[in-house]
């Protein structure tokens, strides 16, 4: 399994205002790269629900580039990569907010959601929250770190990949008939669960029997709805 799981944290409900974000790089099924970035959010304003949140401080980030100016290095890590997120709407949207507010173009991305993945590899599990989820499996993270939340991120997948008897990402989504996510300066197209095609129903009128009204067999026809 080759990968990379990020997450991010906010400063505030705008989603430009991403105050920490973290990357982890997964080879062969086992981590090779962690990285994370403290981010000054424009503008510098922090909610006091997030701060309750994540515990990340303003005077923590006060005077960290903002992502603009951290963008160059954080590309490095994520571009050409297929990104995993849990909820990744969210964090995918985050980035491309960022993106955004900063004036950098968005590149060609591709991106799947272990949320997504748990839903269709346990479907009978209570919960699919990051929390619950890594309780389930044993994995043990301090929840809304943006590291520690992309490590249980990874995990997560792992987990489902195993328990598919699955070895790369395409066989993962081809199993759950999976579509990944992807965007850029284009717009955006989500993750999804690509519906079984329909089955072609073929109606066919039978023939009446020598002796048989017509009447007695109009409307029957063959096929299996």
């Amino acid at each position: 399994m080759d990968f990379t799981a990020i997450d991010f944290e906010t400063a505030n409900q705008c989603r430009h205002s991403a105050c920490q974000l973290a990357a982890v790089k997964i080879r062969n099924g086992q981590i090779v790269d962690q990285r994370c970035w403290l981010i000054r959010p424009e503008p510098f304003t922090f909610s006091h629900m997030n701060i309750q949140v994540h515990g990340i401080l303003p005077e923590m980030v006060a005077a960290e580039p903002n992502f603009g100016s951290r963008w160059c290095e954080i590309s490095e890590h994520l571009q050409g990569e297929c990104l995993i997120a849990h909820n990744a709407p969210f964090d995918i949207g985050v980035l491309r907010a960022c993106l955004d507010f900063h004036h950098v173009d968005i590149p060609d991305l591709e991106f799947s959601c272990t949320r997504l993945v748990a839903r269709n590899t346990w479907p009978d599990r209570p919960g699919y929250g990051l929390r619950a989820l890594a309780d389930w499996l044993g994995i043990r993270f301090r929840h809304h770190d943006a590291l520690e939340d992309s490590i249980a991120c990874a995990k997560v997948l792992l987990a489902a990949a195993e328990t598919l008897g699955t070895e790369s990402m395409p066989q993962l989504e081809a199993k759950l008939s999976l579509r990944r996510g992807t965007a850029g300066r284009w717009g955006y197209r989500g993750a999804t669960r690509v519906p079984a095609p329909r089955r072609r129903v073929t109606n066919r009128r039978v023939a009446s029997a020598p002796d048989t009204p017509a009447s007695a067999t109009s409307g029957l026809t063959t096929g299996d709805r």
